[in-house]
């Protein structure tokens, strides 16, 4: 029945893109995460939490 319900209906298309764009987006972000050059910038950032001079005055 199932198969049957699918043969018939045209809005398959709809979770075909959505799962290319889910995947797109995804490979994007891997890919901008582990770009080269970032490990700096996360190695900065990762330490603001310790940074006492800009952080929360007493």
């Amino acid at each position: 029945m199932k198969a049957e319900i699918l043969s018939q209906t045209d809005y398959l298309t709809y979770p075909l893109i959505a799962v290319v764009m889910f995947v797109a987006i995804f490979a994007a972000a891997v890919l901008w995460v582990f770009r080269p050059g970032s490990r700096e910038t996360y190695a900065e950032r990762s330490l603001m939490v310790f940074d006492d001079e800009k952080g929360a005055s007493r």
